[in-house]
């Protein structure tokens, strides 16, 4: 497995916020997992995301959610005490974020706009839930390596909770897909509900790890949980109730 830093030159922007890591030549998804599990244990006071499939997609996506929600935007920030970088010859802020001392900015537009929504929020998306859709489910938290994309970004984010991993990389542009938010209220509701930790975004799957095994109540009120969010019946979720209950993960998917 090949690791680097990463040096941003293109979108999307907000990755010059908070360093980042490309990650290549992955052999297996516990490989993976291990440097994932090095990196929290060296970093406590942050939270590590990783990417998961079609990395380009998913950064293209994420770069326009950023426009399109203004997670980027500086009006009503004190821009004063930045890093010096921030500013140019005249001592005038730059008009973009640049910067990790900036970082306050994305975070605090996206917390924003998570005001007032909640699981039962998303789950009244109406997202489809196909027989294609289950069977991916299962697939993936299967066998998790054939669904991530050959390069993996991971970022080493400046806030603590887990779910607030997601204001460095938001994601949920198109319009059937959950949007940055409510991705953000699904992933604290399965947080504060189940203790499942948000890891890994891509272009169309979240990751979660389970910190503890769940417990058979548990696993059958999460499965009630997912026939809620993915608007089905939760027989259409056995198979992949066994799959997981072993499993130290979860993936489910956020786009239509």
């Amino acid at each position: 497995m090949k690791i680097e830093k990463l040096i941003r030159t293109r979108e999307p922007y907000q990755e010059r916020l908070f360093d980042s890591f490309l990650i290549e030549n992955i052999k297996s998804y516990e490989e993976l997992m291990e440097v994932y599990q090095t990196y929290k244990q060296n970093h406590p006071d942050k939270t590590i995301i990783l990417t998961l499939d079609d990395l380009g997609q998913a950064e293209y996506t994420s770069g326009h959610a950023c426009d399109y929600n203004s997670l980027l935007d500086t009006e009503g920030y004190d821009l004063s005490g930045l890093d010096k970088a921030c500013y140019d010859e005249d001592n005038e802020h730059l008009g973009h974020l640049s910067t990790p001392s900036e970082y306050f900015i994305i975070r605090e537009n996206f917390l924003k706009q998570t005001k007032g929504i909640d699981f039962e929020t998303v789950c009244k998306k109406d997202i489809s839930n196909s027989e294609d859709d289950v069977l991916d489910l299962e697939n993936i938290n299967e066998s998790p390596l054939a669904f991530l994309d050959q390069q993996v970004v991971m970022k080493i984010l400046p806030v603590e909770q887990p779910y607030e991993g997601l204001t460095g990389f938001p994601n949920g542009y198109f319009d059937a897909d959950f949007s940055p938010f409510e991705n953000y209220a699904l992933s604290k509701h399965l947080f504060e509900t189940y203790n499942l930790e948000l890891f890994g975004i891509g272009a169309s799957f979240l990751g979660f790890i389970k910190n503890d095994p769940l417990k058979d109540n548990e696993l059958k009120a999460l499965v009630t949980d997912l026939a809620k969010l993915y608007n089905t019946t939760e027989s259409e979720f056995e198979k992949l109730a066994d799959i997981i209950k072993n499993k130290k993960h979860l993936f489910l998917r956020y786009t239509e």
